[in-house]
């Protein structure tokens, strides 16, 4: 994403190589809406990596809807407090693992 702005397989930046493992000269885009497992996106506007546009004009209009069980928005998150954040374990880790317990029930 960072160089074509698309979210893309991997590009072998030769029309050579993408045509020999694609079948096309340009990588193909990932489709999301083929996605149907449940999803629970947590996110944030802080997030410089992935950025609040990168979710809101890209990620969420391409997404199945239906596969969308959650969507969690966490206030003031950057890219890397969602592993080391003092936050993380109870807005993000623990639901998580709640999830998987009822799941798992």
């Amino acid at each position: 994403m960072v160089n074509s702005g698309k979210v893309e397989m991997y590009d072998y930046r030769s029309v050579e190589k993408n045509q020999k493992h694609y079948g096309s000269s340009n990588p193909p885009e990932y489709d999301f809406t083929t996605i149907t497992t449940p999803m629970y996106l947590y996110w944030s506007d802080a997030d410089w990596l992935a950025t609040k546009d990168d979710i809101t004009d890209y990620l969420l209009p391409n997404l199945n809807p239906q596969a969308v069980v959650q969507n969690n928005f966490l206030d003031d998150f950057n890219h890397l407090d969602f592993i080391w954040g003092l936050r993380a374990p109870k807005e993000i880790y623990e639901p998580i693992l709640e999830i998987i317990k009822k799941d798992l029930a």
